[in-house]
């Protein structure tokens, strides 16, 4: 069992624990999965519209953003889309949460099937658990619309306005509260089933209970957290991008130049990484300024399509090559999302330790065996049982005689 401090100097541990292989292998298949679902809907989402199949690919390629300026049926099927995102996270983050939990319990070889397995379990505690708070935020918010529109009534309604003030200030505070809690459940929520395996209700009460308990240990070690996955994540994607200069290096001391740089090139062209309209400045010329360090300002700007080198063969080599960029964009921010989960599992052990004074490295889980199915008896034996039984009986009977 690994010992641990119990204060901010265990979330640095993320970092190591969450460049694990397993780890970021089973993130790695959660980003795919999302990632398939959430471009094929988002594409139905703008062709719905009436948008054209190639605009949509000029503007986002594989990955569309939000579809602004769009009619409402186009922003629901993105909803969808975007769900199925945050349900796939939910439940990657619960396998790579049971992980980290077995691993510091001292189980290293616990296998990622069995992870797999107990988020899927699970899945229904980690996912109803955030939506059960958005759909009561829901159900405040619409009963506020129908009171509302008791203010149309003439002279009733400003008093009725007047008296709901107080009430309605407060039912707002309230929703807020809430607000915040749902993003500590979407947050934690999935450390908390992987490591106590709770249901819908408990999970809840968790997420309530350590943003009541301990709110400032909590946004503390969350801000430490992201400082350890932007150092984790800026130095792979450094590593990744001097990889692939590295290998198209050693392929040029064999491959032509030209075919090699008419390769890389169009493969760049399939990739293309949006960022969305609603991010700050200063992000955007973060995230412009780090791609241009490590040389890869293509997966913002990719370059246009050209003449492919040996027709079909160099097309059919520059499409692999472009999926295979993708790929290891994913692998780059599995890293993140691996020490994300691993660290909020530590977070959450934490805090459980500081706020019930309870060190769940120290839980056993409790086996229960399963009973032996009951089998009848054949005919056979119990004919066998029953002659048997006779005999005993007679022998017992006639003891008594030859003894006198």
């Amino acid at each position: 069992m690994t010992t641990l401090h119990f204060n901010y100097k265990d979330v640095f541990r993320a970092g190591r624990l969450g460049f694990s292989a397993k780890k970021i292998w089973v993130s790695f298949l959660g980003l795919l999965i999302a990632f398939i679902g959430y471009g094929i809907l988002s594409y139905i989402a703008y062709i719905s519209a009436g948008v054209e199949f190639g605009e949509v690919w000029d503007t986002f390629r594989l990955v569309p953003v939000y579809p602004s300026g769009l009619p409402w049926y186009s922003w629901i099927i993105w909803v969808v889309g975007l769900l199925w995102w945050i349900c796939v996270a939910l439940i990657t983050g619960t396998a790579v949460s049971k992980i980290t939990y077995e691993q510091l319990k001292g189980d290293e070889f616990y296998e990622i099937k069995e992870a797999i397995k107990f988020a899927l379990k699970h899945s229904k505690s980690v996912i109803l658990a955030p939506a059960v708070l958005i759909l009561f935020i829901i159900a405040l918010l619409v009963m506020g619309i129908i009171l509302a529109l008791i203010t149309w009534v003439p002279y009733f309604g400003q008093l009725f306005l007047a008296v709901m003030a107080v009430p309605a200030f407060a039912v707002s505070l309230f929703i807020l509260y809430l607000v915040i809690v749902t993003v500590v459940c979407l947050v934690i929520g999935p450390s908390i089933v992987g490591e106590t395996g709770n249901d819908t209700f408990d999970t809840l009460f968790e997420s309530f209970s350590v943003i009541n308990d301990q709110p400032w240990r909590f946004i503390g070690y969350e801000i430490l957290l992201k400082i350890v996955i932007v150092i984790g994540v800026v130095i792979l994607g450094f590593f990744a991008a001097k990889a692939i200069f590295l290998g198209n290096t050693v392929l040029g001391i064999i491959v032509p130049a030209d075919k090699l740089d008419n390769i890389f090139s169009n493969a760049s062209y399939y990739v293309k990484i949006t960022i969305p309209s609603i991010c700050p400045e200063w992000w955007n010329n973060l995230v412009t300024g780090y791609l241009d360090w490590i040389g890869m300002p293509n997966i913002l700007y990719p370059p246009d399509y050209i003449a492919a080198y040996e027709a079909w063969a160099g097309a059919i080599a520059s499409f692999i090559m472009g999926i295979i960029y993708y790929l290891i964009i994913l692998f780059v921010v599995s890293l993140g999302k691996a020490i994300f989960w691993s660290g909020n599992t530590l977070i959450f052990t934490v805090l459980v330790k500081k706020k019930d004074d309870k060190n769940l490295l120290e839980i056993k889980e409790e086996t229960f065996e399963e009973p032996e199915p009951i089998t009848e008896p054949k005919p056979t034996e119990e004919k066998e049982k029953k002659t048997k039984r006779r005999a005993k009986e007679t022998k017992e009977k006639s003891a008594p005689e030859t003894e006198n």
